[in-house]
């Protein structure tokens, strides 16, 4: 796995790496925005903006061409609040074929890396905003696929309102 350096932009970069482990990763550092503690001898990693550096690795891993390694599965869909098994069932696979995606045992396929990628980034979106800004990626699939589907394809993919959670 390829090292991920992750800053804040806000603060300098300290001379100090630190290997970020505790995300489930094993190849992300960070190079500053986190302070090391001593609590009774031992010695504590504390992030600033724990939940940002997770937005900010999970939108790496979905920006990136490639699909997701296993960990970094694992990571998204522990970010969604997701068990295996919720996730198998919103990918219309079971829970074992989530598991041996996440072990590395067997490839995902694209379509389902695709899926899950795009659910990631809803679940960002605050859930006031996620039925508009779902209903705009629909118009854009349509418009997209009246415009470069073939004569007896046309017009096929219909419009709907998303009405999940």
């Amino acid at each position: 796995m390829k090292p991920r350096e992750f800053h804040r932009p806000c603060e300098a970069v300290k001379g100090e790496v630190s290997h970020y482990t505790d995300c489930g990763l094993d190849n992300i550092f960070l190079l500053n925005g986190f302070e090391w503690e001593e609590v009774d001898g031992e010695r504590y990693l504390s992030v600033a903006d724990i939940d940002g550096l997770h937005r900010a690795i999970g939108l790496h891993i979905v920006m990136d061409k490639k699909a997701p390694t296993g960990q970094e599965m694992r990571f998204l869909r522990t970010e969604m609040g997701l068990s295996q098994a919720e996730l198998g069932k919103l990918l219309s696979v079971s829970d074992q074929s989530v598991a041996r995606w996440e072990k590395g045992k067997t490839d995902v396929p694209g379509t389902a890396v695709f899926s899950f990628k795009v659910m990631y980034v809803v679940s960002l979106v605050p859930e006031s905003m996620r039925t508009e800004v779902l209903d705009t990626f629909i118009s854009a699939l349509k418009r997209l696929s009246d415009e470069v589907a073939s004569p007896p394809l046309r017009g096929t993919l219909m419009p709907m309102r998303w009405t999940g959670a």
